[in-house]
């Protein structure tokens, strides 16, 4: 599905303000699906993009469902902590203070379903550090990691000065410049890095979403995916295809 245009998403949400425009209904029965990028622990120090404003952008959104950038094993010890102890105390979430200090607080406050999505494991994440620390200090492959570093080093210039500018990391400019950069490190690594390439743990990460989509289809459901932002638009693309989805535009949820 194209992206829901910028003036009919407040709409969705109660909001006024817009000027009219021509533009696309849901689907009856449709799901409405918001797909926001965070920026894990510099939320705790930007003031563009701080864990209020993320918090203040989801219920703006008012979900039915958050689907999180955790694994299932992961979520169970982080749910069951919380619900026990007020807090999350789960090693792989304490990483993502966007669930620690802000989604699990907003499910006990407004209702919503949490569901893990994530497909990364313990196993995979050690043996991507594992190799990518072999790469970046093998002989042979010097080249191919100089051509990642300058990848990276377009990147840094590209999002200089506004990383945490949420109108910006939820922009066409930002998923391209980090596309760029993925898709490179993709072609040099992929291979080596097997089931924790950037092109095969996304597509794990979206078989798990397209699963839980699957489930909840045709009940008009509000769905907000909440991911690091370099993996946003791998999710975008993955969904667009789908009949079922109304995918929103998460930048109107940073506005006034």
């Amino acid at each position: 599905m194209k992206a829901l245009a910028a003036c009919l998403f407040p709409l969705l949400l109660g909001l006024t303000g817009c000027s009219p425009q021509p533009v696309a209904s849901p689907p009856e029965g449709a799901t409405i699906v918001a797909v926001v990028g965070a920026i894990h622990g510099q939320h705790r120090r930007s003031e563009a993009y701080s864990l209020d404003i993320l918090r203040q952008a989801i219920v703006k959104f008012d979900p039915d469902i958050v689907m999180v950038e955790l694994p299932a094993d992961r979520f169970a010890v982080a749910s069951a902590n919380f619900d026990q102890f007020g807090e999350v105390r789960e090693s792989r979430a304490d990483d993502f203070p966007e669930l620690t200090d802000v989604v699990f607080p907003l499910r006990q406050q407004q209702g919503f379903t949490m569901i893990p999505v994530a497909a990364w494991t313990q196993d995979i994440a050690a043996n991507r550090r594992t190799v990518e620390k072999r790469l970046a200090t093998d002989p042979v492959r010097t080249e191919d990691w100089s051509e990642y570093r300058a990848a990276n080093q377009r990147y840094g210039k590209a999002v200089a000065g506004r990383s945490d500018d949420p109108a910006f990391i939820h922009s066409s400019a930002y998923d391209a410049a980090i596309k760029s950069r993925q898709e490179s490190y993709e072609h040099l690594f992929g291979d080596d890095l097997g089931a924790g390439g950037w092109n095969a743990i996304n597509a794990a990460h979206l078989a798990n979403i397209n699963a839980a989509l699957d489930s909840i289809s045709g009940q008009e459901k509000r769905v907000l995916i909440l991911f690091g932002a370099a993996h946003k638009y791998k999710i975008v693309e993955g969904l667009e295809a789908r009949e079922d989805i109304f995918l929103a535009d998460p930048a109107v949820l940073f506005g006034e």
